[in-house]
């Protein structure tokens, strides 16, 4: 069982924990925040910003503006009714930072959520409503779900694909090498499932909604995958004993479309960030060889 935190407020008490990491990125959790101050749950909410220090500085003050940070165990954490600013001490990563937000969370539900991310009225409503009732009509009277995720979009309405079938390692060299040809992109879901809630593989780690339990009981995301595959990763792990990830139609985000592992591959060979998600496709890979 988890002890309860020293850093946590006194009679708070939030039914969703929404978790963002932050690396570079504080003026986009700033957005993120006031977005769901604009639309918000319908349950009581906590918003756990993980800040991974970069090189360059400079977020930590922008936090300590906006959020009152105060020294705490191990790093720094900051006070506020519904925010609360864990600032580590060094840039663990993405999954690892998230696994970091969880440790910190109160609610039974949460939400991963990206700092370039923002939500609209009834996002988390129509997530946590699918998490809960498990419609038969949808998806079988004896479907369970893992991780509800909404559909992304640009702010000028453009939607993001972000619910796909598992990597192969040459569905990932047509992507990089040939990610202009039509036919060697993941094809958009059919006519026929636009509009119902539908099961995917893997949903992009940009913004999830699941039970807290479950992240637990599969232990967060591994630690091995640094960037990039982690999602893909714990995706997989809830398909091999039968928890599904799905897609629900009405629930709508906004999402930055500029994504790290983008780009075509004769100039992304020159990003740090590209060989990052080479490595964790190598690890991901070895991992599920079998």
């Amino acid at each position: 069982m988890q002890s309860e935190n020293p850093h946590r407020l006194a009679g708070h008490s939030a039914k969703l924990s929404i978790i963002s990491v932050n690396f570079g990125s504080a003026e986009k959790v700033l957005n993120l925040h006031q977005s769901i101050v604009k639309n918000p749950p319908s349950v009581p909410w906590e918003l756990i910003i993980v800040d991974n220090p970069t090189k360059k500085g400079g977020d930590g003050e922008f936090l300590e503006q906006n959020f009152h940070l105060r020294q705490g165990f191990g790093g720094q954490v900051a006070k506020n009714s519904r925010v609360h600013v864990i600032k580590l001490a060094k840039n663990v990563g993405y999954g690892e930072g998230n696994n970091e937000g969880v440790k910190f969370a109160e609610g039974e539900f949460l939400a991963i959520c990206n700092p370039d991310t923002e939500v609209l009225a009834g996002t988390f409503d129509k997530l946590l409503n699918v998490l809960k009732s498990r419609p038969a009509t949808s998806l079988g009277i004896n479907s369970k779900i893992g991780i509800a995720v909404p559909v992304l979009q640009t702010k000028d309405g453009k939607i993001l694909e972000n619910c796909r079938e598992f990597p192969t390692i040459w569905s990932l060299i047509k992507r990089r090498l040939f990610r202009k040809n039509p036919f060697c992109q993941n094809p958009p879901s059919p006519l026929s499932q636009r509009g119902k809630i539908r099961e995917t593989d893997w949903a992009q780690g940009s913004f999830w909604v699941m039970k807290k339990e479950v992240y637990e009981n599969f232990a967060g995301f591994d630690p091995r995958f640094f960037l990039f595959m982690e999602d893909i990763d714990f995706c997989r792990r809830l398909k091999k004993v039968g928890l599904e990830t799905v897609q629900v139609p009405d629930a709508i985000a906004i999402h930055s479309p500029n994504r790290l592992s983008g780009g075509f591959i004769g100039s992304a060979i020159f990003r740090k960030t590209f060989w990052i998600h080479l490595a964790s496709a190598v690890k991901y890979f070895w991992k599920w060889r079998s």
